[in-house]
C-alpha cells in the first residue's frame, strides 16, 4: 500500500474516531434517565417521614384540664409551610416508583400513587386553608403508609438497603 492510501484511510479513521466521539450518546433500551441514591428506606427516614410529621402536627385538638383546644396553622409561612410538605409527600409517591424501589407493579405501584393523591389532598387544604381537609389528607397519608408497610416492610441498614437475615 502506498503512503498516500495509508494517510487517507488513516484522515479516514481519525475522522470516524472524532465523529464517533463527538456523537451524542444514546441511552440503551434498558438505561434510566435517573439515578436513585438511596433505597426506599432512607427515602422514607430523610424525606417522606420529616413531611409527613409536619402535616400530621399541622392540625389537631388538644384536650387537658384547661377544656379543648384547636390548633391549625395561622401565619402564611406556617400554611406555605404545610403546602410545601404536602409537595414533598405527593412527589415522594413518583420517587418511590423508580427504578430499584419499585418492588413490584401491582401493589406498591397502587401504594405510592395512593400516597401521591394524599399529598395532592394535603396540598389542597394547605392551598385553601381547610383545617378539616387537611386533617382527612392526613388520614388519608397514614393509610397509605400503613398499608405499604403492612405488605412490603423489611430489614434495611442505614443506607436503605435491604439486609439479609
Amino acid at each position: 500500500m502506498n503512503s498516500s492510501k495509508k494517510i487517507l484511510l488513516s484522515v479516514v479513521a481519525l475522522v470516524a474516531a472524532v465523529a464517533t466521539g463527538c456523537a451524542p450518546r444514546q441511552p440503551a433500551a434498558a438505561e434510566l434517565p435517573f439515578q436513585a441514591v438511596v433505597g426506599e428506606k432512607a427515602l422514607m427516614t430523610a424525606v417522606i417521614e420529616p413531611a409527613a410529621d409536619h402535616i400530621w402536627d399541622a392540625v389537631g385538638t388538644i384536650i387537658d384540664d384547661q377544656g379543648m383546644t384547636d390548633f391549625q396553622p395561622e401565619t402564611d409561612e406556617e400554611w406555605t409551610a404545610v403546602r410545601n410538605a404536602s409537595v414533598v409527600v405527593a412527589e415522594s409517591g413518583n420517587l418511590l416508583m423508580m427504578g430499584r424501589r419499585a418492588r413490584d407493579q401491582g401493589d406498591w405501584l397502587g401504594w405510592s400513587r395512593d400516597l401521591i393523591a394524599a399529598g395532592q389532598m394535603a396540598m389542597n387544604a394547605a392551598q385553601a386553608r381547610d383545617r378539616d381537609s387537611l386533617f382527612d389528607a392526613g388520614g388519608a397519608i397514614y393509610v397509605a403508609c400503613r398499608g405499604c408497610h403492612e405488605s412490603y416492610w423489611i430489614a434495611v441498614d442505614a443506607l436503605g438497603q435491604p439486609v439479609t437475615p
